[in-house]
């Protein structure tokens, strides 16, 4: 059953002028623009913010505890920004989402200059320590491939690693167990076509006897036709027996010289051209070891994941070159298209976030335009600022500051002058004509004349004011 409030109201929780903050889930008023707790804007530029950077990684944050996940791109910004540090706690993917040390976080280690493992110095675009030889990236860690075992040592929290291999072996186990598969049942075979009856002997004899009854003619009326025939034909004609005997004796040639390989030769040798040497087989590139070849894939998917595409791509075209596997160029294609497609997805997302800003100056909401500005980190700024595109996000947060200053001084003066506009307005009503001209004359000298001029028609005034103190004077 839903909780309700403490109130005499009987209204449920979810009817009440209260509400879950969407950043922290503390209480707080309906009505509100800011979380009194985790002090983050509800503004709609923060909103949209926050659900762009979302992702599946999380850091520790005593102001926050509940706070949602962030994108593995910010918290590098973090780390630059110095909000993130080796005692910081995370959890993310490459932990099995178990709360650990960024320092011993796989992946997020090295940027922070250190080994998730033995905590020696390391860089962020390296895979592998150079002192312990594992792989930062995972956990637990495979040795570099190639090297001697001799040289690989163990991580420096020992028990906590022996752990992480007893996870992983039995999640393998489970991944593998085989299922049962039922044999499929052969097809039934067709039934055998039933053999004809074989003939008796006296049907083979009155057969035989019908078939020589039908032969009627005699040899020597075979003869008779034979020679009549001949006569009624003549002499065969010289020219269509050469025509016909070279019609059929060439094309056979052709085909005596070009299919069968003895014939050639001895053709060949007849004329002195030597017997047609087979073309040698090409060899076929040897296969590589499965163990090289895993690793190379496995360091291929490091790269990509790393984001480093030229070095993936260099070593699929080294595996493709050995094995032969084309399957491999679709990846290789895929991979050289990926910075353009990350490029063109990343710009469309700082642009939507530069013309928001942009949006909230011209409606004079100048701190939710900051809060997105200073959301862009490091690598987001100097992106915006390469040659081909041109944005100095540094002076764009300037121009704001200085507009928001601008902004906040004339909402000073507009104070200013209706304060002074209603003493005047009270003077005059009192018949203090001459104060109200002074006070007049003393906002048109102070304030700008647009600014003025929005309220009062001042010189008109002034002079309505002097006929009339003309008019009293004696």
């Amino acid at each position: 059953m839903a909780e309700t409030n403490d109130s005499s109201s009987d209204r449920p929780v979810w009817k009440s002028e209260e509400s879950p903050c969407v950043y922290c889930g503390q209480m707080v008023e309906r009505s509100s623009d800011r979380c009194p707790h985790c002090r983050t804007s509800f503004s709609l530029a923060v909103r949209q913010a926050s659900r762009e950077v979302v992702g599946d990684w999380y850091y520790l944050d005593p102001r926050n505890p509940s706070g949602r996940g962030v994108t593995f791109e910010t918290l590098i910004k973090m780390i630059e920004k110095g909000r993130i540090k080796a005692d910081s706690v995370v959890r993310g993917p490459t932990t099995h989402h178990d709360w650990m040390y960024a320092a011993e976080a796989p992946r997020l280690a090295k940027y922070l200059g250190m080994c998730p493992h033995c905590f020696a110095q390391a860089k962020p675009e390296e895979t592998f320590c150079t002192s312990c030889q594992l792989n930062m990236n995972t956990r637990p860690a495979e040795p570099r491939p190639g090297i001697p075992p001799d040289l690989v040592k163990e991580p420096f929290h020992a028990s906590a690693y022996e752990m992480e291999k007893q996870l992983a072996g039995a999640a393998e186990g489970a991944a593998e167990a085989p299922a049962a598969v039922a044999a499929p049942t052969p097809p039934p075979r067709p039934a055998a076509p039933a053999l004809r009856p074989e003939p008796t002997p006296s049907a083979t004899a009155a057969a035989a006897a019908a078939a020589f009854a039908d032969t009627t003619t005699t040899i020597a009326d075979r003869k008779s036709r034979l020679v009549a025939s001949a006569a009624r034909r003549g002499r065969p004609k010289l020219w269509l027996v050469l025509i016909l005997t070279w019609a059929t004796l060439i094309p056979v040639a052709l085909v005596c010289y070009l299919f069968i390989p003895s014939v050639n030769s001895g053709i060949r040798s007849m004329f002195g051209a030597g017997p047609v040497q087979p073309p040698l087989p090409v060899p076929n590139p040897p296969r590589p070891d499965d163990a090289w070849l895993q690793a190379q894939l496995a360091e291929a998917d490091q790269a990509e994941q790393a984001k480093d595409y030229a070095r993936a791509i260099a070593i699929l075209r080294t595996v493709l070159a050995k094995t032969g596997d084309t399957s491999l160029q679709m990846r290789i294609e895929a991979l050289r298209r990926r910075p353009d497609e990350e490029r063109k997805a990343r710009l469309d997302g700082l642009g939507k976030r530069l013309i928001m800003a942009r949006q909230f100056v011209t409606e004079h909401q100048y701190e939710d335009a900051l809060a997105i500005l200073r959301s862009m980190g490091a690598d987001d700024r100097s992106f915006l600022a390469s040659p081909d595109i041109g944005v100095d996000v540094e002076k764009m947060e300037e121009e704001f500051r200085t507009a928001q200053a601008r902004y906040v001084k004339r909402q000073k003066q507009e104070e200013q002058l209706a304060a002074l506009l209603a003493q005047a307005a009270d003077l005059r009503e009192g018949k203090k004509l001459a104060e109200a001209l002074s006070v007049y004359t003393q906002i048109g000298n102070s304030f700008p004349e647009d600014l003025v001029a929005k309220h009062i028609d001042m010189t008109a005034t002034i002079q309505e004011l002097q006929t009339q103190l003309a008019a009293l004077a004696p």
